[in-house]
């Protein structure tokens, strides 16, 4: 195939990740099937026909035009400033209306999960109270009462909290049983207040557990297996909130995997699914996700534009009780994001101040983030030539890896004590033999492979 169909093959790729949707759902809205979809993306086909260019289009809420690139084919027709993209499309990927939507939701749980062991089912209803253990030991069919909904949407948010501080291997057998035990209850025949309740507490321990096989236990195939499962029921029950955590999650998985502009389009894609109505918090995030994004691709005036924004939301009037994040985000948070942007940046120098302002301002219950900003600045330090400055920054972050089994952290490191090596000081060796020590710990929780 020509370049005109990479191209376009580009283009679509690009418009369905910014509207969330997985090559299978696109080809579903269009009547094509996942392999087709694949190959057009990849140029190895051509779009068949201009109808079938307006319904992608349509799909995807951009301009005909711009899908077949005809800016292109007729340097005429290219606009002077590119036309704002449409806030909202037929296809609002969000929309619980959405044909097939049921199906698709239905299919990830048969194809992934299937009721849990006896024993994690039984651990997960021992941390209810008495009468809500009542409710969900009743026989299969009956209707959950609100008050039970209730209690287990607080336990949720406890364990989503719980991630500042916890070791993985401990919480993620926790969050697989919230997912399992929801399973138990039969959410699609409870009233809709009910259904919504549940599915969204089963899409935040799912998110949760994604996050934790994803950063600190390794293992990708069982990651996406609950970040596919977030995101179908935050498309089903149309919730802002949970597709901007999802697709946030994925910016991180794209990004972390090398596909740096996939990363940039899933953060992208998830302020604009905040800015329909997730709380002001998840917005705030996801505007610091997308700086991340930017840094990574070396956008500098992209970094400031999100940080500030994030640094606006963060100051207003907050609506925590719609916070379905894990852990917190706050301002010493932001000040992390700053300094990590400015270390891959290369701005070591600059990047100091605010890691340190952030070190020295974040909770000491949040551990994972204390976590990843010493290893910032241990970064930040090597790269100004402070030799023994990163070596104790390396050591500060070690330490905590070794609490909260944090394997991103535990790579971080590696690749620091790699470069700072070749000084062969005291502390470069130290940091050596604190880093061999620490993966053999992690080696008996199974957090290391």
């Amino acid at each position: 195939m020509g370049e005109i169909d990479k191209i376009i093959g580009r283009r679509i790729e690009k418009g369905r990740r910014r509207r969330g949707l997985l090559q299978h759902e696109l080809g579903a809205a269009v009547g094509r099937s996942e392999s087709w979809v694949s190959q057009v993306e990849r140029g190895v086909i051509a779009l068949d026909s201009v109808s079938m260019a307006e319904r992608i289009a349509a799909t995807l809420g951009l301009p005909v035009g711009q899908i077949l690139a005809f800016d292109v084919r007729y340097r005429a027709a290219a606009p002077a400033v590119p036309p704002a993209r449409p806030r909202s499309s037929p296809a609002h990927p969000l929309s619980p209306d959405r044909p097939g939507d049921e199906a698709s939701s239905d299919a990830v749980l048969r194809r992934s999960f299937t009721l849990g062991s006896l024993a994690g089912l039984t651990a997960a209803i021992a941390g209810l109270s008495p009468d809500a253990r009542a409710q969900v030991n009743r026989p299969s069919g009956g209707i959950v009462d609100r008050v039970t909904v209730s209690e287990l949407r607080a336990i949720g948010a406890s364990y989503r909290r719980s991630y500042k501080s916890f070791p993985a291997s401990s919480l993620v057998p926790v969050a697989r049983d919230q997912v399992q035990l929801v399973l138990s209850l039969r959410p699609r025949d409870q009233p809709a207040e009910v259904r919504y309740s549940l599915l969204a507490h089963m899409a935040e321990m799912a998110a949760l557990a994604s996050a934790l096989l994803s950063l600190d236990l390794g293992d990708p195939g069982q990651a996406d297996a609950y970040m596919d499962l977030g995101y179908q029921i935050a498309k089903e029950i149309g919730s802002p909130e949970l597709a901007a955590l999802i697709m946030a999650g994925r910016a991180f998985r794209a990004s972390f995997s090398g596909d740096l502009d996939g990363g940039l389009d899933y953060a992208l894609a998830a302020v604009d699914a905040a800015e329909r109505g997730a709380s002001r918090r998840m917005w705030a995030w996801t505007n610091a996700v997308a700086s991340e994004m930017y840094s990574g691709m070396g956008d500098v005036q992209g970094v400031r534009a999100c940080l500030e924004q994030a640094r606006i939301l963060l100051t207003g009037p907050m609506d925590d009780e719609r916070w379905g994040g894990i852990a917190w985000f706050d301002l010493s948070k932001a000040d992390a994001y700053e300094g990590s942007n400015l270390v891959r940046l290369g701005r070591h120098t600059e990047a100091l101040p605010a890691l340190d302002k952030a070190i020295e301002s974040l909770s000491p219950e949040m551990l994972r983030h204390r976590c990843t900003a010493h290893i910032s600045r241990a970064e930040a330090h090597a790269g100004a030539g402070n030799i023994e400055a990163a070596c104790d920054d390396g050591h500060a972050a070690l330490a905590l890896v070794a609490q909260v089994q944090h394997r991103e952290t535990l790579r971080r490191v590696t690749a620091l004590h790699r470069d700072v090596r070749i000084h062969q000081t005291a502390g470069t060796r130290s940091l050596g033999e604190h880093l061999i020590d620490t993966r053999a710990l992690l080696k008996t929780t199974g957090s290391v492979v």
